[in-house]
């Protein structure tokens, strides 16, 4: 015979189950891999209740009491929306310096020549493309999905449904993962932007020396052309320096949890 005590623990269950995969939603929109367009809305959500479940059942028992009320509610579901995002947002800082890598480039080689034209286009970063491919590659390589999943059941344990502090070490870490974006993305992007930066050197010599040359039509072909040659031609430096990049994230990714629940880490 079903009692109400019984109706009460699983209906407590459910919501504690729900607030879970709100948080592992948010971490589904905004973290590497997960977040792609190529993996179908249906698999993230079936995805996202598996793991829900799996955690609910885990910590069930360990989640401190909440009270029920709709109004007491609506808070946290946004909380958990928001520690989700962040825990994303935060893996996704090599991603950032990959892209942005691919930007500077572009803009030196002189694909996004279209901005010039229509600043509301919106131009992809071809090259940025390309370099987040190959990182995805790296992060898939070394297991960094692995990862993700392993942070959705440490933050459930390190930050509980009804506790949640952006901390002095939380902004520390958000502004050091914006200085790593733009170092990594001139480390990343520095072959190709010297090379380019030489290029240019010589055609400014060669107006010099031969004024009736057009540099101006020249140096559109000879950009690209060197531009190409460099990029595809340190493919395997690039790969090197996104693997070193990569290999302390599971232990960033962890101190930057803890930050959340206001410990010292």
């Amino acid at each position: 015979m079903i009692t109400d005590e019984t109706i009460l623990y699983f209906l407590e269950k459910f919501i504690i189950g729900i607030l879970i995969f709100i948080r592992i939603t948010g971490i589904f929109i905004t973290a590497p891999f997960l977040k792609s367009s190529a993996i179908q809305p249906q698999v993230k959500i079936m995805l996202s209740v598996i793991i829900a479940t799996v955690v609910t059942h885990a910590y069930h028992l360990d989640t401190p009491s909440i009270d029920f009320h709709l109004w007491n509610l609506i808070p946290i579901v946004f909380k958990e929306l928001l520690i989700g995002v962040l825990i994303g947002f935060f893996s996704n800082t090599i991603f950032f310096a990959a892209k942005m890598a691919g930007g500077l480039i572009d803009l030196d080689m002189g694909y996004q020549t279209s901005i010039l034209f229509d600043r509301d286009s919106g131009s992809p970063s071809l090259v940025g493309g390309f370099k987040e491919l190959i990182i995805l590659m790296v992060f898939l390589f070394i297991n960094g999905h692995h990862y993700i999943i392993e942070g959705i059941y440490l933050s459930v344990k390190a930050v509980p449904l009804t506790q949640f502090e952006i901390t002095q070490t939380t902004l520390d870490l958000l502004m050091k993962g914006a200085t790593t974006v733009f170092i990594l993305a001139v480390k990343m992007s520095a072959p190709v932007l010297v090379s380019l930066f030489l290029t240019n050197m010589s055609l400014a010599l060669l107006a010099r020396v031969a004024p009736q040359t057009n540099i101006f039509i020249l140096s559109f072909q000879l950009k690209i052309a060197v531009g190409l040659v460099v990029l595809f031609g340190s493919v395997s430096l690039f790969i090197w320096v996104s693997k070193l990049a990569l290999e302390p994230l599971q232990e960033d990714l962890v101190r930057f949890i803890l930050s959340l629940w206001g410990g010292r880490v």
